[in-house]
């Protein structure tokens, strides 16, 4: 069989197009499907322990806890703990990567700060904006840092998805524990 250029330069066109479809098609088709939405009536509780192990003058620790997309980006402030007092901004910077990108939220999502204990947070799927965030990847932040004390940042990824869980989380520092388990509201 003799081949012509314009046949072979057929075959090349084709082959071309195919391996193009095979490499862009899977991503498109991922793109394309509509994110699923949060579990109807579920929620994600996030319970954390802060520094009840410390020794000596403890001061109140500063906490942050927030969910983060898979870039790192907040999708919901959960809670934040600090002095509401002139002293503030001094110690706020040390809650560094809530701090970062969230601090000019203060005045909406702050609360006192406690004594050291466990505690719980629940999210409810809603973003800082209000809207409903979809299942997938999220990271939970639980952050804490005190007044001549140690820093602590608990970090882990959880995938949302319509089956309930539970996740231990790893501790540091002064978060001496941490967990969350996604289940009906």
């Amino acid at each position: 069989m003799t081949h012509t250029r314009r046949t072979v330069l057929h075959r090349i066109g084709l082959t071309a197009a195919a391996l193009t479809v095979s490499r862009f098609t899977p991503a498109q088709a991922a793109a394309a499907t509509p994110a699923k939405k949060w579990p109807t009536g579920m929620k994600l509780d996030v319970t954390f322990t802060v520094a009840t192990k410390a020794s000596g003058r403890v001061k109140r620790p500063y906490v942050a806890v927030w969910i983060e997309d898979e870039s790192g980006d907040t999708v919901r402030n959960l809670t934040v703990w600090v002095q509401q007092s002139r002293m503030n901004p001094r110690w706020l910077s040390e809650l560094r990567r809530w701090y970062r990108t969230n601090a000019d939220l203060l005045t909406t999502v702050s609360s006192a700060t406690r004594n050291p204990g466990t505690y719980a947070v629940a999210w409810d799927g809603r973003t800082d904006k209000g809207a409903m965030a979809a299942q997938g990847t999220y990271y939970v932040c639980v952050e804490a840092a005190r007044e001549h004390g140690p820093y602590s940042l608990v970090r882990e990824k959880v995938t949302v998805g319509a089956a309930a869980f539970k996740k231990t989380l790893t501790a540091d520092n002064d978060i001496e524990a941490a967990s969350v388990a996604l289940g009906k509201a």
